[in-house]
């Protein structure tokens, strides 16, 4: 507590009852408004005159006046009360009548949401969700968000959290960049010939080429990358353009193979060390519909590992 506040701090009661005794100029109706009795009120009241060194009401038989110092307090009073009061309000209501948050990158949006976009909503019962996207969570304010797809839950880690999607990847490209490269397909070392196109992935753990073909066997580490893009969406739409071969994400690019917009060239490497993680808030008024969203991510996630388990293998 500031130095300043050390003449009120242990005075606060008795302002309260200052304040409630010069609105009605009566001890007994302040005593009736806050439940106290009037012997109480009158004590308060004694307090802070002992305190200050002057009275605070003029008193004649039964019949109270408020003294200039008396009345100068209580303004004060009521002014921050006012204030408090206000502020209060204002925080309460942006809790109880805020938009719920949802946030991920753009290439989960882009490639994941977009498509379940009328099913999601039907889950909110008509409550209202923004969805906060960007190239990098650590961007966002956290605290002003419910829930999250995140590679790292050490932007939230009090928050429980949920592993929707394994980090599982495999190469992929367009039928235009297969059939004009066709020995791509033939073994995975052969991809060391091809436009390989990456995907920063700073400090996530997330698969990367040097970690694909390591975990192959592979010694790829003198092999330069053509380009490195850092929004996944543009990575995906530079591989159907022809431009080269990436790494696909498994759950993030299973539609684009089932259209044929995309082939895979190469096998599934799975990260046992990452993995694309729903993190949530627990408390806070929406709480029922949070738990519906998750709910519904991951009963969605499960039916689309058994509707494309024959898509990618």
């Amino acid at each position: 507590m500031k130095r300043y506040f050390q003449n009120v701090t242990g005075s606060l009661n008795a302002l309260l009852v200052l304040e409630a005794a010069v609105r009605h100029s009566s001890f007994t109706k302040a005593s009736v408004e806050l439940s106290l009795t009037q012997p109480t009120v009158s004590r308060h009241i004694a307090t802070l005159e002992a305190r200050l060194g002057k009275p605070l009401f003029w008193r004649k038989n039964n019949q109270i006046q408020p003294t200039n110092e008396g009345k100068q307090l209580a303004e004060a009073v009521s002014i921050g009360l006012g204030h408090t009061e206000s502020v209060w309000h204002q925080l309460s209501k942006f809790t109880r009548d805020r938009d719920l948050v949802l946030a991920c990158t753009y290439g989960f949006a882009d490639n994941w949401m977009l498509s379940r976009s009328t099913q999601l909503k039907a889950v909110l019962e008509g409550k209202r969700l923004r969805i906060a996207t960007a190239d990098w969570m650590e961007s966002l304010d956290m605290d002003q968000v419910d829930i999250a797809l995140v590679w790292d839950l050490s932007l939230a880690p009090d928050r429980p959290s949920i592993p929707l999607f394994p980090d599982e990847a495999f190469p992929v490209c367009s039928p235009d960049y297969l059939r004009q490269n066709p020995n791509i397909a033939s073994e995975p070392s052969a991809l060391l010939e091809a436009n390989l196109l990456d995907f920063d992935v700073r400090h996530s753990g997330q698969l990367t080429w040097p970690i694909w073909f390591a975990s192959l066997g592979i010694d790829a580490q003198d092999h330069a990358q053509v380009f490195q893009y850092d929004a996944y969406p543009f990575l995906l739409r530079a591989i159907q353009e022809g431009e080269g071969v990436a790494l696909g994400w498994r759950f993030m690019v299973d539609r684009m193979i089932a259209d044929g917009s995309l082939v895979k060239v190469g096998p599934n490497v799975v990260n046992s060390e990452a993995a694309y993680y729903l993190q949530y808030r627990m408390e806070g008024p929406h709480s029922d519909t949070i738990q519906a969203i998750v709910d519904w991510f991951q009963n969605t996630v499960e039916e689309q590992k058994y509707s494309l388990a024959k898509v990618v293998k």
